[in-house]
């Protein structure tokens, strides 16, 4: 059984009274406190969109590896771009817990996937596919950040409503974007297999940013931490157009833990679990890692701090944050 996570109206937020902006807005930041996630609807981001979305994953991923090795990635501590092949990237590493609780040896996530960030982004770069190889890619992918990059200073926006901070506290600190745009595509794998220890599609962790977007497929195995038992739970599709929000570790950097995050997962699908033998079918999803400007302190902020509730932690930029945390993946 899945969790039954609050469901935001955002275009609700957006236009309806205020009366109802506020109802919407306490709605989200609760599901924040209480979950580290939230579903929402009427997000404003068409369904053509979405379904482009694992269409253009799908076209990605099953180009040749010398064409994905164009744009392969080398891994740093910088914002990661281009394609990172299966196995690049190692989430266990983020908490120790993952490292303690698994059998000796080298620890993989099986997925493989394809970052970009802002188009206009002359710090960090771009790496984009021969056109000649995927005609059509970049103008996709560069037109859904800027879909998603909108979307996530809204929800940014009615945070601000639910938590009662002056109008600007977060949204001043999103701009310029410095956001990232990852897909995803976990390959099949068998039961047997991750049932060794050393390998889970995605290991238990938390993101960097602020928040993070997720579109998934229907073939599940996103889990969440509950925060009750402490017991990874389901978090359920109910319908190919929701969006499900998780909140990262800047978000909680910023009010000094007065909303945590959302520790997940990906593992097996609900209806395989309990099987002894079998194999997980491919899956597709679409993550977008809504981040603070790169130059903004990601220290908390004066409103969540009190003699009774001091800093717990340091007013480092969102760029030495993000590569701090990093350089751990590789």
């Amino acid at each position: 059984m899945g969790v039954d996570l609050p469901t935001v109206d955002l275009n609700g937020f957006l236009t309806g009274p205020d009366w109802h902006r506020k109802e919407q807005a306490k709605l989200l930041t609760d599901s924040f406190i209480n979950h580290g996630f939230v579903k929402i609807i009427h997000h404003g981001i068409p369904n053509e969109i979405v379904r482009s979305i694992f269409e253009w994953g799908a076209k990605f991923f099953h180009m040749t590896p010398e064409q994905k090795e164009k744009l392969v990635h080398i891994p740093s501590a910088d914002p990661q771009r281009g394609w990172s092949h299966l196995g690049a990237e190692t989430t266990a590493k983020l908490r120790q817990s993952n490292i303690d609780g698994a059998p000796k040896g080298h620890l993989t996530d099986e997925k493989e996937h394809f970052d970009c960030g802002p188009k206009d982004d002359t710090q960090f770069p771009n790496l984009w596919p021969d056109p000649n190889d995927l005609p059509g890619f970049k103008e996709f992918m560069e037109m859904y950040f800027e879909h998603a990059q909108k979307v996530s200073l809204q929800i940014i926006e009615a945070c601000e409503v639910g938590l009662e901070l002056p109008p600007g506290t977060l949204v001043e600190r999103c701009t310029p974007a410095a956001s990232e745009l990852r897909l995803n595509r976990y390959p099949p794998v068998t039961i047997d297999r991750l049932k060794a220890g050393l390998t889970k599609r995605t290991w238990p962790h938390s993101d960097f940013g602020i928040i993070t977007l997720l579109f998934q497929d229907a073939v599940g195995g996103l889990e969440l931490e509950d925060r009750t038992s402490g017991v990874f739970v389901p978090v359920i599709r109910q319908d190919p157009y929701e969006m499900v929000v998780n909140v990262s570790d800047t978000f909680q950097r910023l009010t000094n833990d007065v909303i945590r995050v959302g520790l997940h997962q990906v593992t097996l699908p609900v209806h395989m679990k309990g099987m002894e033998n079998g194999t997980l079918p491919e899956r597709y999803s679409s993550v977008f890692f809504f981040k603070a400007h790169r130059a903004t302190s990601v220290g908390p902020l004066p409103a969540f701090i009190a003699p009774q509730q001091p800093a717990k932690y340091p007013d480092i930029t969102a760029l030495q944050f993000h590569q701090e945390s990093t350089k751990v993946l590789y």
